[in-house]
């Protein structure tokens, strides 16, 4: 059987391939003892945490919930391609009105549907470039069935109806004009001329 002439040197870089790893600085035998301890399910102690991989940045919601249409077009009929949704959110109690072009996305009374508001697509949380291209990547919008993008354009206060104070968020879309009207505290995270995305799906 053919052997090796000379033992082979212990490598740093290989620790998975040697049976002493004492023999190796702290980092290699930290490494080796998370792949090991990795295999058996077990937590690393707190010196061998910072060489666990960092998880991915996730793209953040500036808002999201679930709405039922509570009714169309409620000043009449505008638009032959276009309705103006009325929607109450289950969630944050949000109030919305929304211009949908239901020629391509057909809204009833009675429809419930997850809206999110979002200042990309995409899935790593990078910012939105301003160009859209199908390049055969995954993003959020693969999700959802019906995107609109646009800016916020005004954010009012409302204590008109003698009540708490109500905030309300304004956004146009192309045109497509969204309003939505609830509690201060949703409004934490939007700004003045921000550009965002909405996002629609039937539930």
């Amino acid at each position: 059987m053919w052997a090796p002439l000379f033992p082979l040197p212990p490598s740093p870089r290989y620790p998975n391939h040697v049976k002493n790893p004492c023999q190796f600085p702290p980092r290699c035998r930290s490494r080796l003892r998370l792949r090991r301890r990795r295999a058996r399910h077990t937590a690393p102690s707190a010196g061998e945490v910072d060489f666990l991989p960092l998880p991915r940045k996730m793209v953040e919601h500036l808002f999201e919930d679930i709405f039922t249409v509570t009714r169309l077009d409620p000043d009449g009929k505008k638009f032959d391609r276009v309705s103006r949704i009325e929607a109450r959110s289950e969630q944050f109690d949000m109030y919305m009105q929304l211009d949908v072009a239901t020629e391509v996305y057909p809204m009833r009374a009675g429809d419930r549907f997850t809206m999110v508001l979002a200042p990309t697509l995409n899935l790593d949380g990078t910012p939105d470039t301003g160009f859209y291209t199908q390049a055969g990547r995954k993003t959020l919008a693969d999700k959802f069935d019906y995107v609109m993008h646009g800016k916020l354009y005004k954010i009012s206060e409302d204590s008109s109806s003698g009540q708490a104070t109500k905030v309300e968020i304004y956004a146009s879309f192309g045109g497509l004009l969204m309003m939505l009207k609830g509690d201060p505290s949703s409004a934490a995270s939007f700004e003045l001329d921000q550009r965002l995305f909405l996002l629609i799906r039937k539930v």
